[in-house]
């Protein structure tokens, strides 16, 4: 089986969106998928509403909406998906385990788990 890894860092609803969409793919290719969000990337795995603001031309052009597409690719992914959220940020950050969304969060770990897991990855895209 092929294998993955996404390294999403960035606070930017497009950067979600540009990691499901290679997500989505990967799927469909049966290859698994590990998605690691750290430093600002933690925010897109934050109960409640996200902000969309940013891509709102995009959105209404018809690209789908990125938190629409993250919940759909832990519901449809199985066991060939996994999202970390990183403890280390969470720790510098002063957030809270419950502030993170269990719905799109399948993992709580540190950049060393990280690593473990995608050594065997056939690549690793940071977005």
């Amino acid at each position: 089986m092929n294998k993955i890894g996404i390294i999403v860092d960035n606070d930017s609803p497009k950067s979600l969106a540009m990691a499901m969409n290679l997500g989505h793919t990967a799927l469909a290719s049966d290859t698994e998928v590990l998605v690691y969000f750290t430093f600002d990337g933690l925010s897109h795995l934050l109960e409640g509403e996200m902000d969309v603001s940013e891509i709102e031309p995009l959105l209404e052009a018809g690209m789908p909406n990125p938190y629409d597409m993250l919940d759909a690719f832990v519901a449809d992914g199985g066991d060939l998906v996994t999202t970390v959220a990183c403890t280390t940020t969470l720790d510098m950050l002063e957030w809270n385990q419950e502030a993170i969304n269990d719905d799109v969060t399948t993992k709580f770990a540190g950049a060393a788990t990280f690593l473990e897991e995608v050594e065997t990855a056939d690549q690793v895209f940071t977005f």
